[in-house]
């Protein structure tokens, strides 16, 4: 069992900023070698909170960035499920602007396909959407994509992808961000 403390006010120097930053990070999950390790039988409340060790990507594999507009990127986490059942889905969503051939060649790439990501909050706290069991997929348009109807329309694209998880965790590793060699 974990042992409970008193979870006190704690924002370091007042910050608790909302939202996602302007970037999140994303691959293919079969490009992933090793998923960080959830705590094993933890015994404070801080050790069962954060994952251990580094996403590792294959060889040759590593993540890449996607470039998000500001407040436009959430990161939520849903408790679903009954009494003595409850799991989470996390919801990742985002807004993309314009239509260049690289968003919609990565929407091409996305909808059937299992992902993985790295979000990162406006504290800097990180969140990997994937684990060893479980990708993160592409779940909605949910504010749609397209052109707009009058030139002050917002141009662009919406994405929600989801990742169902037992339990939620900070990522404390790093972004792999260069090719992992062999």
């Amino acid at each position: 069992m974990i042992d409970f403390t008193d979870i006190d006010k704690n924002l370091p120097n007042g910050d608790n900023m909302g939202g996602l930053t302007q970037v999140v990070y994303f691959g293919y999950y079969a490009d992933v070698e090793t998923f960080p390790i959830p705590p094993v039988n933890p015994t404070t409340l801080l050790l069962a909170s954060a994952l251990t060790g580094d996403l590792i990507m294959k060889p040759g594999k590593r993540l890449w960035k996607m470039y998000i507009t500001d407040d436009t990127g959430e990161y939520k986490m849903e408790l679903v499920g009954e009494v003595d059942g409850h799991s989470f889905v996390n919801h990742l969503s985002l807004f993309h602007p314009g239509l260049q051939e690289t968003i919609l060649g990565f929407m091409r790439a996305a909808k059937n396909e299992n992902l993985v990501f790295i979000v990162i909050d406006s504290d800097g706290q990180k969140y990997v959407m994937g684990d060893a069991l479980r990708a993160a997929v592409l779940a909605s348009s949910p504010d749609g994509a397209g052109t707009g109807k009058t030139t002050a329309a917002r141009k662009g694209i919406s994405l929600e992808f989801t990742y169902k998880t037992n339990n939620q965790f900070v990522y404390k590793g790093n972004l792999p961000l260069t090719e992992a060699s062999a």
